[in-house]
């Protein structure tokens, strides 16, 4: 709930740092220099990339005191391989663009193969993991279509997808559907009518509140283990305003918190009971939710551009801590409730820092650069979710930006970051073996999952970092005859997801054209 907070104390400037352009040295390792004495942390030279210079990539801003241009920080040597560690299951979506293209898909089963597991480890939502030696192999299994949006929509976005038992549930533009995850069999189906709206990050005890209809002027309750509409809704239409465009909506506990451009709610998942609306007359209003463990608001004081914060709500949307935005920049998106973690615009559309916040109070930021194209740190945030990275306790693991790699000209590759939250400061840097680009797809059992796509002569596959090694290992191998369908989702931008051993491409958008694919779900065991 809206609430102006108290003038906080001064806080330090922040902007995007000024990028270095051209091809980074093949020796000595650009990361094994000598570290520098602020936290902001610098990435690898970009490379020019065979199709010129980023022409979207936002102008630098100039440095402010204490956040010049720094050194690259020192980071510990590649070390090799250990063998493979349990693995718990994980769900979380990753890389979402925001385009008109369409990602495709394909369901991949697993068999086992390589280096001893003890048999039946625990999975996250029932199940286990069997036996067996090596890294899993796969093997596709099924994919579905989705019904393509009216020409008017152009594009729905539909990058959203839940778990529960063995089930996957996933918004497509005509309907909510669940599918068995071994067999594709659909369980059940809820029809959305109307535009396809932005839906939570996570489902809380196997219950969604989505928006749909005209303008995402409706909300609705499911239990997704059941298949059952729990309760409808019309969302408020304060001042006679219909659109409900550039929405959020976060899940906490039995709360369901929704905002939109001019307005927010906040329901009972339960009963459909309102819980809170904006105050009559406050000059705050909130601009966003982050749900999770823990609820986040970002609240706006004094209309458009005025001062911002971000607050700690309880379920019934009183204020539990507060922290003011500095002055020249906005909150981007909320990365993580619990811990904190931000991630701020400051002179650039993109996100140029990140900070933890602890009570209300910053404890480090991270420095960017400039953003964008040129960011130290290639996550990506969305709709209000961010991925492409991992936050585990007071670490949070960031894959670097791409550069060339030691091998042939055209090698793209690039590393994980460790960063320690509490300052702000670089722990380790880890390279996988293979010279290709990793992508993070969430936590297992305390390692990291990381995903390589295919290359030219090698099919896709997942790994697993140990924090305490600092080592990646082979988890899962995607089959080479997966490489098409595997394109098909990587060209346009897709999520990531693993749970019970099956990894899952989704598409972000279904495009109204018949040029562009309309397949919506697929899967790597």
């Amino acid at each position: 709930m809206s609430q102006p907070p108290p003038p906080p104390g001064d806080q330090p400037g922040f902007g995007p740092q000024p990028p270095q352009y051209g091809y980074p040295p093949q020796q000595p390792n650009p990361y094994t220099q000598p570290p520098a004495p602020s936290q902001g942390l610098q990435p690898p030279p970009p490379p020019p990339g065979p199709y010129g210079p980023n022409p979207y990539a936002q102008p630098p801003g100039q440095p402010l005191p204490g956040y010049g241009r720094q050194p690259y920080p020192q980071y510990a040597p590649y070390p090799q391989p250990p063998k493979r560690g349990n693995g718990k299951v994980i769900g979380i979506v990753a890389a979402a663009i925001a385009a008109v293209l369409v990602v495709g898909a394909g369901v991949f089963l697993v068999t086992t193969g390589g280096d001893k597991e003890p048999a039946g480890t625990p999975a996250k939502g029932g199940g286990s993991r069997p036996a067996g030696d090596g890294p899993l192999k796969a093997r596709a299994l099924w994919d579905k279509r989705a019904v393509r949006p009216s020409a008017s929509e152009i594009t729905a976005p539909v990058a959203e997808a839940w778990f529960t038992g063995n089930a996957v549930v996933k918004t497509m533009p005509d309907a909510l559907r669940s599918f068995d995850i071994d067999s594709g069999k659909e369980n059940w189906s809820i029809p959305l009518d109307g535009e396809s709206c932005p839906g939570p990050e996570s489902a809380v005890d196997d219950r969604l509140v989505l928006q749909y209809g005209r303008d995402c002027d409706s909300v609705m309750a499911v239990d997704i283990a059941r298949g059952k509409k729990l309760w409808a809704k019309k969302l408020p239409s304060p001042n006679g305003r219909t659109s409900h465009s550039y929405s959020q909506i976060a899940l906490t506990g039995d709360t369901a918190a929704v905002s939109w451009i001019g307005g927010s709610v906040a329901y009972r998942i339960g009963t459909g009971a309102v819980l809170w609306t904006p105050k009559a007359g406050s000059k705050c209003t909130d601009k966003g939710y982050h749900g999770g463990t823990a609820l986040i608001a970002v609240v706006e004081c004094g209309g458009f551009g005025g001062d911002q914060y971000v607050q700690g709500l309880s379920a019934g949307g009183a204020k539990k801590w507060s922290w003011q935005v500095p002055n020249g920049s906005e909150v981007h998106s909320v990365i993580s409730s619990d811990p904190v973690v931000v991630g701020l615009s400051a002179g650039s559309l993109s996100m140029t820092d990140i900070v933890y916040l602890e009570g209300g109070k910053m404890k480090s930021r991270i420095s960017l650069g400039a953003g964008g194209a040129e960011a130290t740190y290639r996550l990506h945030c969305e709709d209000n979710r961010c991925t492409n990275l991992a936050v585990d306790g007071t670490t949070a693991y960031l894959p670097t930006r791409t550069h060339t790699g030691s091998g042939t000209s055209y090698t793209q590759t690039n590393e994980i970051a460790a960063i320690d939250l509490t300052t702000g400061k670089p722990k380790w840097l880890a390279r996988p073996d293979q010279e290709r680009e990793v992508k993070i797809v969430g936590m297992s059992g305390g390692k990291v999952v990381a995903y390589q796509k295919n290359a030219y002569d090698k099919p896709g596959r997942l790994l697993r970092l140990d924090p305490a090694t600092r080592k990646f290992t082979p988890y899962m191998e995607l089959p080479e005859s997966g490489k098409d369908l595997e394109n098909e989702f990587l060209d346009s931008g897709s999520g990531w997801w693993l749970y019970k051993d099956h990894f899952f491409l989704t598409s972000d958008h279904i495009s109204a054209s018949s040029k562009l694919t309309d397949k919506s779900i697929a899967a790597f065991g």
